[in-house]
């Protein structure tokens, strides 16, 4: 366990979150020094919220493509591995960000496919929603709620295009993302427990997971590569607002 890290971690939850939420927090952490054990939070959203639409005029929303992505890639500080940013690609994912200038402040990634949440599971869904991960705000833009406006501009991309909605997953240790998510419209819809024990994963996904087609499974087949804006078309034409 990172002590800094986590000491760190301990302030900030107690702050923003309270006791109970900072102790789980140590607990969760203390347990993935001995074995990984995991709590996923499943959530989605349908309708954008008004509120997280507007991009103050210094900002801009973008979707980046391959070349603006890579020049990022080379500065520790935006966490975009060059290996990471190729494969993502690849796969047909997209990254949508915001920006001041040249600087990137905010971006998540979207699939429309199943997408590796390590390196040994990979993440299922309902293929009419688009799932969003690696959200992330350089410290320096972080509290002007660039991660929701983010996320609903994005959002409305891909109601357009004729997906239902995004979901996504988020640690239940992680509260600031949470809350985030919750803020700008997120709700829950199923929790997928996992632990990796004698080299095997013992995975459980609850009930409420099954509208959303949510699951966790071990690598095991290929999936084919389609990008996004391939599947508009299968989803039946762009959505009804």
């Amino acid at each position: 366990m990172n002590v800094r890290s986590t000491v760190s971690s301990l302030e900030r939850n107690v702050h923003s979150h309270g006791y109970r939420a900072a102790m789980y927090d140590v607990v969760i952490r203390g347990a993935n020094t001995v074995l990984i054990w995991k709590n996923l939070q499943c959530i989605m959203i349908v309708e954008p919220d008004p509120k997280c639409t507007v991009v103050v005029p210094r900002f801009r929303y973008v979707r980046l493509d391959r070349q603006k992505l890579l020049s990022y890639a080379d500065k520790p500080e935006y966490e975009l591995p060059e290996a990471f940013v190729s494969d993502a690609l690849e796969k047909g994912d997209e990254c949508h960000a915001i920006l001041q200038g040249d600087d990137l402040a905010s971006y998540g990634w979207y699939s429309a496919k199943p997408t590796l949440i390590n390196d040994e599971l990979r993440l299922h869904f309902n293929p009419s929603y688009v799932y969003m991960y690696k959200g992330f705000t350089l410290s320096a833009y972080r509290g002007q709620r660039l991660h929701a406006i983010g996320m609903t501009s994005a959002l409305m991309h891909y109601r357009s295009m004729g997906f239902k909605g995004m979901v996504s997953c988020v640690e239940t240790n992680n509260f600031d993302s949470l809350k985030s998510c919750y803020r700008m419209g997120y709700r829950p819809c199923g929790n997928i427990r996992f632990m990796k024990f004698g080299g095997k994963y013992l995975i459980r996904a609850n009930a409420a997971c099954r509208n959303y087609g949510l699951d966790l499974r071990p690598i095991g087949r290929t999936v084919q590569d389609i990008p996004i804006s391939c599947l508009q078309s299968a989803l039946g034409g762009p959505a009804t607002r």
